[in-house]
């Protein structure tokens, strides 16, 4: 009985250990990250997040909210990999790292306690990102949205509201137009043949509901997806867009990306404002 209260007494002492007596743990901080890249339009993001990774073992750290304090239980040297993460559609509960944008990889020494300011973390897009739709509604580039498919109007090119740039593109909905319909002229192919990511981005500000998807031809039949969109906002937006779904469930050998318009109920006229549209895939 003695030798038992012992070794219950020993057991209480070793798992009732102050948390003082615990190693703490290294602090890493991100304030946040600047994109910046060449020939492929203007530096328009909307980072939220930084997700961390110990690089070797690809083990996952957390993702945190910027600017970022990052705990981080290990010592020594290591290997920490940031990324940038987003709100995927737009969407507070579906984050994610976004990866068309390049990780930051840093060997840090770790030590219990103390903090390692990593400021700003420069990132641009991924050498082997490629473009298949970009709209900048600048002079001297090609028009990408040359198709009406529902409506008569087609984007305006504006210089009195502009996210970025010397212009935008707006539309205008009215009673006589409430619903309008445009679709890329250029005919898409082989966006998913190499990885199934493809994604659209692009800064709005919207009096009126505008939802993306793809249209194409399936023998005779005209087959339209749509899924992602945006509500209203009386501020340019930058929004990421996943449309891989949308684009394997449509199963077309080729495809146009299209945009749907409509006015709001009560409404008696709407404009939408967008900027800076690029579509990406692998």
């Amino acid at each position: 009985m003695k030798q038992l209260f012992f070794l219950l007494a020993a057991l209480i002492f070793l798992t009732g250990c102050p948390p003082d007596l615990e190693v703490a743990p290294a602090f890493v901080l991100v304030e946040d990250f600047n994109f910046t890249v060449a020939g492929n339009g203007p530096e328009t993001t909307n980072i939220t997040e930084v997700w961390a990774f110990f690089d070797d073992d690809n083990s996952f750290i957390g993702a945190f909210p910027l600017p970022a304090r990052i705990p981080i239980n290990a010592l020594g040297s290591q290997n920490i990999r940031l990324e940038a993460g987003i709100r995927q559609n737009g969407i507070s509960a579906t984050p994610d790292v976004y990866d068309f944008y390049t990780p930051v990889t840093r060997t840090l020494d770790l030590v219990p306690g103390e903090v390692i300011d990593l400021g700003v973390l420069p990132i641009t897009y991924r050498s082997d990102v490629k473009t298949a739709v970009f709209e900048d509604f600048e002079l001297g580039t090609n028009r990408a949205f040359t198709e009406v498919v529902v409506g008569e109007a087609t984007f305006t090119r504006v210089e009195d509201v502009v996210r970025s740039g010397s212009f935008s593109g707006r539309l205008r909905l009215n009673e006589d137009e409430p619903l309008i319909e445009l679709a890329t002229f250029q005919q898409l192919q082989g966006l998913i043949d190499v990885r199934p990511y493809v994604w659209l981005e692009l800064d709005f500000r919207s009096e009126a509901p505008v939802v993306w998807g793809v249209t194409g031809n399936r023998g005779i039949e005209n087959v339209r997806v749509f899924d992602p969109g945006f509500s209203p906002r009386n501020e340019w937006t930058k929004i990421y867009f996943n449309l891989s779904e949308v684009i394997v469930l449509a199963n077309l050998d080729e495809f146009q990306l299209i945009l749907s318009a409509l006015l709001p109920p009560d409404e008696t006229e709407a404009e939408v404002y967008l900027d800076n549209i690029k579509l990406l895939y692998f």
